[in-house]
């Protein structure tokens, strides 16, 4: 494994670890890290989230927003680089998207149009 990809999946699961701990998500939600990209010099992150119900990922930005002093503080003790990348979220939409394409697919079954 590279250097960056073990800091990659050391960042990925050490956020992983700071969210469940520390980040009170609103009622209803599922929130899961999938990926986490970092530039070569360290200085951003993204994190990719999952996100269940879809419908809740606004909540959860500011929801996160909110916790954003925790979660680096967090990072400072854990990760211990000398400098944290600026964080940014996205989101992973795989999931809803495959379930759109099953829900499709069956429609076309039931129409007759696909065996």
């Amino acid at each position: 494994m590279t250097d960056y990809n073990q800091r990659k999946e050391h960042f990925k699961d050490a956020m992983a670890d700071i969210l469940e701990r520390k980040v009170e998500f609103p009622l209803g939600s599922l929130v899961t890290v999938v990926d986490a990209k970092l530039t070569n010099d360290l200085r951003f992150a993204n994190t990719v989230l999952s996100v269940m119900p879809v419908g809740m990922q606004d909540d959860v930005l500011k929801t996160l927003d909110e916790f954003k002093h925790d979660i680096l503080k967090e990072m400072a003790g854990t990760l211990k680089m000398r400098r944290l990348p600026k964080l940014h979220w996205s989101f992973d939409n795989s999931q809803q998207i495959g379930a759109e394409l099953n829900e499709y697919i069956d429609e076309l079954k039931d129409e007759g149009k696909l065996d």
